[in-house]
């Protein structure tokens, strides 16, 4: 259990220990925590029947079985790729949940991305966890900033999960990977002290990647010619395409911040000097602007075929030469 998730935890086991347990919890999780591995936990404690609570024994058949990925009784829907989760696949989990547990205890539904259901999913989910069937427990996942429908939200006890005090996730990354403590402060800046998404960024040194992929957006903005830049961009990895937007989107925070004299809060400390060059080139207008160009393009990356990315980036980093730079 991840140290951040403990209290958390601890308050549903003594909940559930009570029977005060809500028979769907909602989490609505920023990235990058780890919140797949509580939902896990709290998984195998509704199913293990040797302790009260969620606190699992880790040794009886129902601990074993989850262990081994065949619980009968564990119901996860999962997205495939590129789709949302379809109106067949919540009516064969509702057919499943109207048979009898097959190991006499509790049956667990678990989605991982609950904002992926159709709207016509959701309308079949909705009368399920409103009435559920004897012992029937569910435990969803959405993304903080997934708008989800009201109605899904009245029937759960809902949770909100963000990123750690930084003082925590800092002593937890030091346990974890032996790097100087200015890099572990710069990539907790960079993800928001967001713990896995800190780690896997030091673990593939993508400090050193940001500094090169921003290096040459400077040198973008100097010559006028996306086809160079154009190249940096991951479109075969979307992780770390979203990371590389992530950069540019917190390069230009900063810049504007310091535009309008702002000194506190800055994403890109270490790179200051060329936060502050780079900002005196531009106007408070021509900045805001590109941060809205953006701001569209990630909104259109979510929403598009992937084959059609790099003609979305080209167009953006044009509509920058045009109107950001030679303004």
């Amino acid at each position: 259990m991840y140290p951040w998730f403990e209290p958390l935890f601890a308050q549903l086991d003594n909940s559930f220990a009570q029977q005060h347990g809500h028979h769907a919890l909602l989490f609505k999780s920023d990235a990058g925590l780890g919140s797949e591995q509580l939902l896990t936990a709290l998984a195998q404690g509704l199913l293990c029947l040797e302790k009260p609570g969620l606190q699992a024994c880790g040794k009886c058949q129902n601990c074993g079985l989850f262990h081994a990925e065949s619980h009968p009784d564990f119901h996860c829907l999962q997205v495939q790729e590129g789709k949302n989760i379809g109106i067949d696949q919540v009516r064969e989990l509702i057919g499943s949940l109207q048979q009898y547990a097959r190991q006499d205890g509790n049956k667990v539904v678990y989605i991982p991305t609950l904002e992926r259901l159709s709207e016509a999913a959701a309308n079949a989910l909705l009368k399920t966890l409103e009435e559920p069937s004897d012992r029937t427990y569910f435990l969803l996942l959405a993304d903080l900033s997934a708008a989800l429908m009201p109605t899904i939200y009245s029937r759960c006890q809902v949770w909100t999960l963000t990123a750690p005090p930084q003082p925590q996730v800092k002593a937890w990354l030091q346990q974890q990977i032996a790097v100087q403590e200015t890099d572990i402060e710069t990539a907790l800046r960079i993800n928001y002290n967001r713990p896995l998404a800190t780690l896997n960024a030091l673990q593939k040194g993508w400090l050193d990647l940001r500094k090169q992929f921003l290096r040459q957006f400077w040198l973008f903005q100097q010559n006028r010619a996306p086809e160079p830049f154009m190249k940096q961009f991951a479109f075969d990895d979307d992780v770390l395409l979203q990371r590389q937007l992530n950069w540019l989107t917190a390069f230009f925070s900063d810049c504007l911040k310091c535009r309008l004299q702002i000194r506190q809060g800055w994403i890109n400390q270490d790179i200051a000097n060329g936060i502050e060059q780079f900002s005196r080139l531009f106007s408070q207008t021509a900045l805001l602007h590109a941060n809205d160009l953006l701001r569209q393009l990630r909104r259109d990356l979510t929403q598009i075929n992937a084959v059609n990315q790099e003609l979305m980036v080209l167009d953006f980093l044009t509509k920058l030469i045009t109107d950001v730079f030679e303004v």
